[in-house]
């Protein structure tokens, strides 16, 4: 068991080379999300392919820090999957904008039920590992998983005006997010130092 241990101490003791990626998704989202609450009229024809766009960037971003990271806190095929994933979703929503109309409050909450899942579970890691601040990332996942389920529970009755609300804030939160994993995941090996 110890040995077990050991081994998971020195994966996360591994520097993660690409999690700037993370902090520019992250800035990337904020600002797609204050720009859903400026512009609030276009917002919801425009939603569509702003989300499209933010998928592809986010599922890219995760692809290579999954492919290039060996650290236990990247979550490797946590990161793979859910970065095949954002792509396709991606993909469909800037192919199709006008199905997507229809399909977006769905698409949103499926999407942020995920992504709350994969920063919940970086907490605990982090809480596993006595990294500091794992409450931040627990508490975001969890608000962020709030969110999604409202989205999911009526998705179609919801309403044009609570879509563009509920994204606005979704991106905002997906965004502070993804920039304080990031940093997390530039300073997590200092954590393991030996020295």
């Amino acid at each position: 068991m110890r040995r077990h241990f050991e081994t998971l101490t020195m994966k996360a003791a591994r520097a993660i080379r690409h999690w700037w990626l993370y902090v520019i998704c992250g800035i990337l989202c904020f600002a797609a999300g204050i720009a859903v609450f400026v512009f609030p009229m276009d917002s919801y024809l425009a939603l569509g392919i702003i989300f499209g766009v933010l998928m592809l960037v986010v599922g890219a971003a995760q692809l290579v820090v999954g492919a290039s990271s060996g650290n236990y806190f990247a979550m490797r095929g946590y990161l793979i999957v859910g970065g095949i994933l954002d792509l396709i979703l991606g993909i469909f929503l800037c192919v199709n904008p006008g199905v997507t109309l229809v399909l977006m409050p769905v698409l949103l909450g499926i999407w942020m039920l995920y992504h709350s899942f994969m920063i919940m579970a970086f907490g605990g890691d982090m809480e596993t590992f006595n990294v500091s601040g794992s409450g931040w990332a627990v508490a975001g996942g969890a608000l962020l998983m709030l969110l999604a389920v409202f989205v999911l529970v009526n998705p179609l009755s919801a309403g044009v005006a609570t879509v563009v609300i509920l994204t606005g804030i979704g991106l905002m939160i997906f965004g502070i997010l993804l920039c304080a994993i990031g940093f997390t995941m530039r300073t997590v090996h200092r954590q393991f130092d030996p020295e």
